[in-house]
């Protein structure tokens, strides 16, 4: 496999946008240290590999400052949080990417849909991504890079985008029930509304449709000149597990060759779909 990138490996982790704010990682109802760490990992995790300061962590969680530098210490202490030498930026530490390791082993998409994404991204020549579901945000957990010259390469793994944001993340949003739908759409919309572009009613008009169909698409509805595919990956039950998408150059191509990739795209879901309750019933 070529660029195949498995999201256990939590230092990889990134958020091309900047860190989340409190509301995303973590409900504010919450309390105790267990969910003020989490919400220390998670803001750290969305720093990638440039790390962040604690100012950074404090404007992300909303935490007290003296808070987060005493849950920075306990999480030090215990090897799931380091700093580089020299350095006061804060970084993911390796004993946490060693559990994100063990995790895999049960949780692995890389060896249920690793090969089928692969030889997706051969057949239609692009660039294919996997995401899933966290809360009300979608995560890229795999990417698989085509052999074209000219890719699109809008997910890295480990970014984080509220759930409707980009074809896969449409895909997954549009296929969870009518009132999951209309509440997480009402929860995410003011993040909607911060993106310069968004266009709020060609956003209901292609969440409408892939609500119709069997996956979501747009020509440039969140980035200009970048469209997409999207097609989720069901379970036994009906609901989503993940979904598959595709990124390219508005216009790049014609209505054959984008109907081509679509039935390509959800022959691989189904084939991964397949896989997982193989595993499901192995477990």
């Amino acid at each position: 496999m070529k660029s195949f990138i498995a999201y256990a490996t939590t230092t990889q982790l990134k958020a091309p946008d900047g860190l989340e704010t409190a509301a995303n990682l973590e409900p504010m109802g919450k309390t105790g240290s267990l969910s003020r760490a989490a919400r220390i990992l998670r803001a750290v995790a969305a720093g990638g590999q440039k790390g962040v300061s604690a100012a950074d962590i404090v404007r992300a969680t909303g935490l007290p400052r003296p808070t987060v530098y005493r849950v920075i210490q306990m999480l030090e202490e215990l090897g799931w949080l380091e700093r580089a030498e020299g350095s006061r930026r804060v970084f993911l530490g390796s004993d946490l990417a060693l559990l994100g390791l063990s995790a895999s082993h049960r949780h692995s998409l890389d060896l249920v849909a690793g090969d089928i994404l692969d030889s997706l991204s051969l057949e239609i020549g692009q660039t294919i991504y996997l995401s899933v579901r966290s809360g009300d945000d979608a995560v890229c957990v795999a990417r698989v890079e085509s052999g074209a010259q000219i890719r699109t390469l809008v997910l890295e793994v480990g970014s984080r985008h509220p759930l409707g944001l980009g074809a896969g993340s449409m895909a997954l949003l549009a296929a969870q029930s009518d009132n999951e739908i209309a509440a997480i759409v009402a929860r995410n919309m003011p993040r909607f509304r911060t993106r310069p572009s968004f266009d709020e009613a060609a956003f209901n008009r292609a969440l409408a449709l892939a609500r119709e169909g069997r996956h979501a698409s747009h020509q440039g509805l969140f980035t200009h000149g970048v469209s997409g595919i999207g097609v989720a990956v069901r379970d036994d039950n009906g609901h989503p597990a993940a979904a598959i998408s595709a990124a390219f150059i508005t216009g790049w191509l014609d209505t054959a060759q984008l109907e081509q990739c679509t039935l390509k795209m959800e022959q691989a879901a189904q084939a991964v779909a397949s896989r997982l309750a193989m595993a499901a019933q192995r477990d």
